[in-house]
């Protein structure tokens, strides 16, 4: 069997910079971040350590073209899935042959003949609609409360804290009959075969912090060996319940950055002052894979091809990676063989960098270890903070920028490394053809992708 050659042929994200790939890229490359101080109302419930978040924008998702009833019954993981997934199509020039998807006697004059078996969705994601078990809760724990709660808000007209909280138990005052379909990790990738009518494989990746690049990577395996000649793949997030229960969870783990300085600086990848990485409150990143003959048939621009792929895992800790006994070599070895290069072929390593402190010294040694001729390194988690499942689909959409501006981006308050690699120290042009992104995930999922320039 002849291996297809695998495109990267759309772009599209939501972040903490707004919707779309533009300012997500040019922040990057401004080196910016976004980190405020945790909502108060969270600390009514907990008392974190750790005391900066990166949150998203309030989004106006009509603006965007939903509906009310689109709101109501969708979570917001699929909201920003179905936001960024809009993007990557419209980027790849895609909207006449989804249609055709859906109707192939509407295909256009001269394009592409497209079976909808053969188009498919990939997504990874860590929690999936997280948010929705912990809103509608509140609402069953409540519901035969509500005269005394409504009496008891009146009594605390003096007490403008407790009048508050009161209230806020009360801010969801039915529970969504669509609950249980919200919360599955797989209504994301679901909502988005129903959205477009793609009747392929419609898989979810749930590998943790790993979950985005595994998406992809299982997207392009499709591709490369026929199954399919189309595909939507990326990795969502979305962790903001009404309680900051999620960024407790991390918190009491002690994986989230303290306090330090002025705001902005708790974000330290592969610096030796890290202490935990900056929760952020998620966002999406989605790109469209297809074959080379389906992208020339159809005269889709090339923006990077999916060169390589691997995939183990440790076999040793739900939470933890072992300094001596993890398989990140092994991933290494597996991806840089898919690709059919040698190691020293790669240009640019987009690290998993979280800021953590065991993480990010064994990643910093092994990359010293396996990559003699110090490639360059960097860490976009420097930038967005970790936004879980759709991280490693996030650093995917950089490599492919990179790759096409032949430009890298600055690793953030990196001042004292703890490794003497070839850091990226500013967002500067540089050449080179191969670039590799890694993602660890809670469970020890070791996954990598590399990616290729196009002419």
């Amino acid at each position: 069997m002849v291996a297809n050659r695998v495109f990267v042929t759309g772009l599209g994200a939501v972040s903490a910079f707004g919707r779309g790939v533009p300012p997500f890229w040019n922040a990057c490359l401004g080196g910016e971040s976004i980190v405020t101080a945790t909502p108060a109302a969270w600390r009514q419930y907990y008392r974190a350590t750790s005391q900066v978040w990166s949150p998203l924008p309030a989004f106006d998702y009509k603006s965007f073209g939903f509906t009310r009833a689109d709101i109501l019954t969708n979570s917001t993981a699929v909201l920003l899935a179905m936001t960024a997934a809009d993007e990557a199509l419209e980027h790849a020039n895609a909207p006449a042959f989804v249609k055709s998807a859906m109707d192939p006697e509407r295909n256009p004059a001269g394009a592409t003949p497209l079976s909808r078996y053969r188009v498919a969705v990939f997504i990874g994601t860590g929690l999936g609609g997280g948010q929705a078990p912990f809103d509608n809760y509140r609402a069953h724990l409540l519901a035969g409360l509500k005269p005394r709660l409504n009496a008891l808000r009146e009594q605390l007209s003096d007490d403008e804290y407790l009048r508050e909280h009161v209230t806020a138990l009360q801010a969801h005052p039915r529970v969504n009959p669509l609950v249980i379909c919200q919360t599955m990790p797989n209504s994301i990738s679901a909502s988005l075969g129903i959205r477009y009518k793609f009747r392929g494989p419609n898989e979810t990746a749930c590998y943790a912090c790993a979950s985005g690049t595994v998406a992809i990577g299982h997207a392009y395996k499709a591709i490369r060996n026929g199954e399919i000649d189309f595909a939507i793949a990326g990795g969502v997030e979305h962790l903001n319940d009404g309680a900051g229960g999620a960024f407790m969870g991390f918190d009491r783990l002690q994986t989230l950055a303290k306090p330090r300085g002025d705001l902005g600086t708790e974000n330290r990848p592969f610096d030796k002052s890290r202490s935990g990485f900056l929760f952020s409150e998620g966002g999406a990143a989605i790109l469209t894979l297809e074959s080379e003959s389906f992208a020339n048939n159809r005269g889709a621009i090339p923006l990077a091809e999916v060169a390589g792929f691997g995939h183990t895992s440790d076999g040793y800790s739900v939470a933890a990676i072992s300094e001596m006994n993890n398989s990140i070599r092994a991933m290494l070895d597996q991806t840089i063989a898919d690709a059919a290069i040698d190691r020293h072929q790669i240009g640019y390593v987009n690290g998993h960098g979280t800021s953590t402190e065991l993480n990010d010294s064994i990643e910093a040694r092994l990359l010293d270890q396996y990559f003699k001729h110090t490639p360059k390194v960097n860490s976009t988690k420097s930038i967005l903070g970790h936004t879980i499942g759709a991280s490693g689909a996030f650093e995917a959409i950089v490599c492919t920028k990179s790759l096409q501006s032949q430009r890298v981006h600055v690793s953030r308050n990196l001042d004292e490394p703890i490794v003497d690699l070839n850091f990226c120290t500013a967002s500067e042009p540089y050449q080179f053809e191969y670039a590799l992104s890694q993602s660890f995930g809670f469970g020890g999922h070791n996954a990598g992708l590399i990616f290729r320039k196009t002419d």
